[in-house]
């Protein structure tokens, strides 16, 4: 049996492709690229002064240049998660909570030492699989409890769903 190239435990399910990472990291792995997407998303569609990119990022089909901003600032971003989970390690009295936090910093780390899967893992989040919209400039973030949901605001369709707790 395989196992899991995060945390070394068997794998049991293969949720992304060639990456042998078992369903509790892949969970975990979800919902720290699901916010590391959402921060993302965000700081491209404040308004700057590259009009002309974004006007390029809405006439073309492909989004070669998204991909790249996807990985711009990911040392940044996992530097401050890992510090983020850290201090929720220490003040978190509920064990389930801690093993999450515990978890969430074994996957991070796990992605400072494989920078190659941001790049597999939101080559399909650029646009809208529906509309063909860029996510860059078209999406929607609603919180519903502890979930965050990010949508198309041109057509609705729901592109990511993510747990984010509050402790964060």
């Amino acid at each position: 049996m395989e196992t899991c190239l995060i945390c070394g435990e068997a794998q049991d399910y293969k949720q992304y492709g060639n990456y042998n990472i078992c369903t509790t990291c892949a969970d975990v792995m979800e919902d720290v690229m699901g916010e590391f997407f959402l921060r993302t998303i965000c700081n491209c569609s404040k308004p700057q002064s590259h009009e002309t990119y974004f006007s390029y990022l809405n006439s073309t089909s492909k989004y070669i240049s998204d991909y790249k901003k996807i990985t711009s600032r990911s040392k940044k971003y996992e530097r401050h998660i890992s510090e983020k989970a850290s201090d929720a390690i220490e003040k978190v009295e509920v064990p389930s909570k801690q093993r999450y936090f515990e978890r969430m910093q074994t996957v991070v780390k796990w992605l400072e030492d494989n920078p190659a899967f941001y790049h597999y893992y939101f080559k399909k989040y650029y646009v809208c699989p529906s509309c063909g919209a860029s996510i860059f400039d078209r999406y929607s973030k609603e919180e519903v409890g502890d979930w965050i949901v990010i949508s198309c605001s041109e057509c609705g369709e729901l592109i990511k769903k993510y747990f984010a707790p509050k402790t964060l």
